[in-house]
């Protein structure tokens, strides 16, 4: 349920509640005021009575007034009113002759009956009709009914306003988080104001502030990051192809071959290096021809892991960049190889997908960290410089693609390149 029906019906519960109240108390007073005024009538009728009784009696006549009931011990007068007098009503006659008092029954005839005892013993009771007086308050109820349906319905369209208006600059605000999320930080509320709402807007804006120096605090201090190493790998390279050159020309020892795996593995660091600044720079652009995906990953499945197993269809002919998916699939052959365990397969479908899979451990915990920049699975680094999966899933995303990697009985990592790869 939204907030805004949430508002709306607790206003029209709220609206609904006072009607009620304020109805039931003017219906207690239109109730009470009736029934007072049909005992204080009846009570008035009676002593009329009364005083014709004892006038008729005074006169030695037997006669009775109409429209009285009249019990005692030698004496009785019925005029259809006997079965509805209350008992309490003729015990508090029987206890206290000569006061007159008087109820009203409403069930299951509506009338108002009054009593007395004369001096004799003799009980005196008189009637009037209540029905009237209980249609006006049932037509009252009826009434008070429609009022209050009518004050919840009213009060549901003012808390539907009400809400509407409170809610649209929460809407705004959450407009504004929605902008500030997807990177936008120059968004701001601006809500001005000193109620509850504008106190969050102007909250959220310095937030916002807040977030965006530091962001960019990081922004620049990463570009100085990227710069200094991209300065310090493109000053390296040529004194290490020097290097390189040089221990080309020792003799076969041990010794200068170790010279000469140690050169090299410095070399492929810094290339890989300069190859990672390149990706994280957000210059570099896929070159699109067609080729078959099949026969690319063939040659580099034989140059890379040439006891893999290659499940592919004879051909498939795709538009991308040889080069750089060149480059994934290798490096992605390379970790299945140094981390991984026999037998490694690779497995190309249309779509284009290619998928490759071992049997070692897996990634574990590493996968969440996998394309960062020197993220190894193991802290020694004698097998690897951690950049090989960074420089894949960096070129993938020039590719336009996706790399997903997860644990299968092994690792397996999942190339998605986009449908428009694979021409029609």
């Amino acid at each position: 349920m939204s907030l805004r029906l949430r508002l709306a019906l607790a206003m029209a519960l709220v609206a609904a509640l006072v009607a009620a109240g304020g109805g039931a108390a003017v219906y207690k007073r239109s109730l009470d005021d009736r029934i007072g005024r049909a005992r204080q009538g009846v009570a008035d009728a009676l002593r009329d009575k009364v005083d014709t009784i004892l006038i008729l009696r005074a006169l030695d006549s037997t006669d009775t007034p109409a429209d009285v009931f009249v019990e005692g011990v030698d004496e009785a007068r019925d005029v259809g009113l006997g079965q509805s007098i209350p008992a309490t009503l003729r015990a508090r006659v029987k206890e206290q002759p000569g006061r007159v008092f008087s109820v009203v029954v409403r069930e299951p005839d509506a009338i108002a009956i009054a009593g007395t005892a004369l001096g004799d013993g003799t009980r005196v009771y008189v009637s009037q009709d209540f029905g009237s007086d209980e249609s006006e308050l049932a037509r009252l109820r009826g009434d008070l009914v429609q009022i209050g349906l009518a004050a919840a319905f009213v009060g549901l369209l003012v808390g539907i306003g009400a809400a509407t208006l409170l809610l649209r600059r929460m809407r705004r605000a959450v407009a504004v988080s929605r902008r500030l999320a997807r990177g936008e930080l120059e968004a701001r509320i601006r809500a001005g104001g000193r109620d509850e709402i504008s106190t969050l807007g102007d909250a959220l804006d310095d937030m916002a502030d807040t977030l965006g120096a530091k962001l960019r605090e990081l922004d620049q201090a990463a570009e100085r990051e990227r710069r200094f190493a991209a300065d310090v790998a493109h000053e390296l390279r040529t004194p290490i192809t020097g290097l390189v050159a040089v221990t080309a020309l020792l003799d076969d020892s041990q010794e200068s071959e170790m010279a000469r795996e140690r050169a090299t593995a410095i070399a492929h660091l810094v290339e890989d290096l300069l190859e990672v600044m390149r990706l994280e720079g957000g210059s570099e652009e896929a070159l699109r021809e067609r080729f078959d995906l099949v026969r690319l990953v063939r040659d580099v499945v034989r140059l890379r892991a040439p006891e893999a197993r290659v499940d592919a269809p004879v051909a498939l002919e795709i538009e991308s960049d040889p080069r750089r998916l060149e480059r994934v699939v290798a490096n992605l052959l390379d970790n299945a190889v140094r981390h991984g365990a026999a037998p490694i397969s690779v497995h190309v479908r249309p779509g284009p997908i290619l998928q490759v899979r071992d049997s070692g451990p897996g990634y574990g915990s590493f996968i969440h960290r996998a394309g960062d920049r020197f993220a190894m699975a193991k802290t020694a680094r004698g097998d690897g410089t951690g950049l090989g999966l960074a420089i894949a899933f960096g070129q993938t995303r020039v590719l336009g693609g996706r790399l997903e990697l997860r644990d299968d009985g092994g690792a397996v990592a999942t190339l998605i390149l986009p449908s428009r790869a694979n021409p029609q």
